[in-house]
């Protein structure tokens, strides 16, 4: 590989590689843990209060002319409702029944989020190369779901591996084994 290669790759890495440390890192993540939560409970812990409002005004300042200078920090949710079986993509009843309610919330809020980002995690059992596929497989059984049930578009998937353990104490729980929901706005 030419020099040139390498400084680029290192000022993409050094650019991009710092912003997604910093995404991960100063994210305020919501859990939804009480089970059968409604589709308020679910709308509120994924769209954040003031987040409509403020993307409202920005569309106003916009209107006239105007840069909107407001920053939409970063959120995500998370629940204990969507875990996955050791090894396993498949969806529990338990965990279709959540995301029904997650559905209903998106469909509510078109006009709030411009995608979805669904993160797949697994527990710290089995090796990273696994663990990278079977996080994305997850996270692409969550899309298939919710595209199937209520025709959303506009979702990424991600697998996470076990880079960022919801349970450290217990490296191999269930509740590692999840996923997570990051609207962009």
């Amino acid at each position: 590989m030419s020099k040139k290669w390498v400084v680029l790759a290192s000022m993409f890495l050094s650019t991009y590689g710092s912003a997604y440390a910093a995404d991960l890192e100063y994210r305020q993540t919501v859990s939804i843990n009480s089970p059968n939560p409604t589709v308020d409970e679910v709308e509120a812990a994924l769209f954040p209060k003031g987040i409509a409002e403020l993307k409202a005004e920005c569309a106003q300042m916009e209107k006239i002319g105007l840069r909107c200078q407001s920053v939409i920090s970063k959120s995500s949710m998370d629940t204990i409702q969507v875990t996955f079986a050791r090894g396993s993509a498949v969806l529990t009843e338990e965990g279709k029944a959540f995301l029904r309610s997650l559905g209903a919330a998106l469909k509510r809020k078109p006009d709030v989020w411009k995608s979805v980002a669904i993160e797949g995690h697994t527990d710290a059992t089995g090796t990273e190369a696994t663990n990278r596929r079977l996080s994305k497989s997850r996270a692409d059984s969550v899309k298939s779901f919710l595209q199937a049930e209520f025709g959303l578009s506009n979702i990424e998937t991600v697998g996470r591996s076990s880079d960022k353990l919801r349970d450290l104490d217990n490296p191999e729980s269930a509740m590692n084994r999840r996923v997570e929901f990051v609207p962009e706005w």
